[in-house]
C-alpha cells in the first residue's frame, strides 16, 4: 500500500477528488491498468480514462506517472508540516 487512509482522505480533500476518482485513484497508485481498473469498479475502459482524465486535470499533471509521483511529493511535503 502506497499510501494510507488518512494520507488518502488528505489527497481526496486538497485535490476535491469525488469517491470514485479517489478509487481510480487508488488502483492507479496500486498499478492497476484502465481493463482492470474497468473490470474491478465495474466501469467501462473509456469511462475509466475519463476519470483518470479528470483527476490528472485536477493535480495538474499528464498521466499516471505524473499522478503517483505529485501524491508522493504532497504526502512527502505533509509529514514536514
Amino acid at each position: 500500500m502506497l499510501f494510507n487512509s488518512k494520507q488518502w482522505t488528505y489527497l481526496q480533500r486538497g485535490y476535491h477528488l469525488t469517491p470514485r476518482e479517489l478509487q481510480i485513484a487508488r488502483s492507479v497508485c496500486e498499478g492497476l491498468e484502465h481493463d482492470q481498473i474497468a473490470k474491478q469498479c465495474g466501469i467501462k475502459y473509456n469511462t475509466v480514462r475519463a476519470h483518470l482524465g479528470n483527476i490528472c486535470r485536477k493535480v495538474a499533471v499528464k498521466g499516471k506517472t505524473g499522478l503517483i509521483l505529485q501524491f508522493l511529493k504532497v504526502v512527502k511535503s505533509q509529514k514536514k508540516e
